[in-house]
């Protein structure tokens, strides 16, 4: 068994069956040996490769990724706000770029540094040079998992002298035709953000999962109809429908509503393009449009100055969408499972309901024995 084998082996051995992967050609090495039975997730940045691991997480199945080390920059944030403050387990393999034969300069500065990243920010990690530091990597990876904690693994360009060509054929455009109708929009909502809610909660069968975005949104889900089938984000702004995309097609036997908001989608409109990628028929987004920043002030976001997300939606080939601001509408919009229900509504916040009172690993922890 050769080294790239071997970690493979090691999560196969943990009942890791999905890789999150991010290219780089360090990691080719590792990707042509990869087992047919693992599923490989081509993730387009690295924090929205957490949001689908950690939705995988949530509905109790096991991921690892595999991304290169100046990615690692990329996810501090969402990382402290999703794996770790849930207490979620990931397995993250890095090709160590600039420590080892480096020519690139660029590479350098950052792979000189990461280790000492990976300290400042508390996340374990074990360097992976040679074929002795693989030994005990089974039960290495076990204890990640048993502990709940996220763990890096660096593997440096050692494990493999040899630059080995891409594991699979190269890409090239096949872009499909698109012909885009969206309607404009100047009317007048009828609700906030909170009427809107009630409303959505009214539709939500029992046997629904409710995943509502970070601030205002999980706040007013909780005190508008708190239940076991819910679960709220605390952090990670632009990871929520990222979160429910790996949650839905990990599941069976339940529909995934996602609570977001426009400003999520400005801010990480990555969403949007694993939403027509990955497809999940149990998933329905609702973006609930106010034309602000409803958590830091209800400053504008770009829907105020005309941009049209039902339009971007729609040119990226999801044709199951609608906007309206009727509640008639969007209930029946709701009930058709419709994949992206833009719902246009007033800006303001709820003054009434107080903060989520549960820590992140109790609502984690309820969460998951309910859809268990």
């Amino acid at each position: 068994m050769n080294n790239p084998q071997k970690i493979w082996a090691a999560l196969s051995h943990n009942s890791v069956d999905t890789v999150a992967y991010l290219p780089c050609n360090k990691l080719n090495n590792v990707m042509k040996y990869k087992p047919d039975e693992f599923d490989v997730w081509d993730i387009t940045k690295e924090s929205a490769g957490l949001g689908l691991c950690f939705g995988r997480s949530l509905a109790d199945k096991r991921t690892a990724m595999m991304i290169q080390n100046t990615g690692l920059g990329n996810l501090v944030t969402d990382l402290y706000t999703m794996q770790k403050l849930y207490q979620t387990a990931l397995p993250i393999f890095v090709s160590w770029r600039g420590h080892y034969k480096e020519p690139i300069e660029a590479q350098i500065i950052f792979g000189d540094k990461v280790e000492d990243l990976l300290t400042a920010i508390d996340v374990e990690y074990k360097i992976l040079a040679t074929a002795d530091d693989l030994v005990g990597l089974n039960e290495d990876v076990a204890t990640c998992f048993s502990e709940n904690k996220v763990k890096v693994y660096l593997l440096s360009p050692e494990l493999w002298e040899e630059n080995l060509p891409d594991y699979h054929q190269f890409g090239e455009p096949k872009i499909n035709a698109i012909q885009v109708e969206a309607p404009a929009y100047d009317g007048s909502p009828s609700v906030n953000r909170i009427g809107a809610i009630e409303q959505i909660m009214e539709v939500v069968d029992d046997n629904d999962i409710v995943l509502s975005q970070i601030g205002f949104p999980s706040k007013e889900v909780y005190n508008t109809k708190d239940r076991d089938n819910n679960f709220y984000m605390l952090g990670a702004l632009g990871s929520a429908t990222e979160v429910g995309i790996g949650l839905a097609k990990s599941i069976e036997g339940k529909h995934v509503y996602v609570i977001d908001g426009d400003g999520s989608f400005f801010f990480n409109p990555n969403q949007l393009f694993d939403l027509v990628a990955y497809n999940p028929s149990n998933l329905t987004i609702i973006c609930l449009d106010n034309g602000s920043w409803g958590s830091t002030g209800n400053q504008p976001t770009l829907s105020s100055q005309g941009y049209n997300l039902s339009a971007v939606v729609r040119s990226m080939g999801i044709e199951s969408s609608v906007m309206t601001d009727d509640v008639d509408e969007m209930a029946q919009a709701m009930k058709d499972k419709t994949r992206f229900l833009h719902y246009m509504i007033n800006a303001g916040n709820d003054k009434v309901g107080g903060e989520i009172p549960m820590k992140a690993i109790e609502i984690k922890d309820r969460f998951m024995k309910s859809i268990r």
